[in-house]
């Protein structure tokens, strides 16, 4: 788990960076196994965001772990936003793609 912790940072530039790009291929249009791809990403990104939260309160880095912690709020309000408030046309671009 420290090896993770040791990447904070690089995991929040990623979480964005696929963010973005799972952002533009729902709504811009794309196969259905990339959308699949860059969820289960930022799945899984969120899942490291959130062990790095974990271990940065456990061993009192607490103002990185605040930090850690406003970021991830973020994400999972942003994955919300996107995949959820738009269910309908996620199935869609899931299921079948726009292809």
């Amino acid at each position: 788990m420290k090896l993770i912790y040791k990447v904070k940072w690089a995991i929040v530039i990623s979480f964005a960076i696929t963010f973005a790009a799972s952002f533009v291929v729902l709504f811009v249009g794309a196969a259905a196994d990339i959308n699949k791809w860059l969820l289960a990403t930022n799945v899984s990104l969120i899942i490291a965001q959130s062990a790095n939260v974990i271990y940065a309160f456990r061993y009192r880095h607490k103002d990185v772990g605040i930090a850690l912690l406003v970021c991830l709020l973020i994400g999972i309000g942003l994955m919300w936003a996107i995949y959820i408030w738009s269910w309908n046309y996620t199935v869609k671009a899931l299921t079948v793609g726009f292809e």
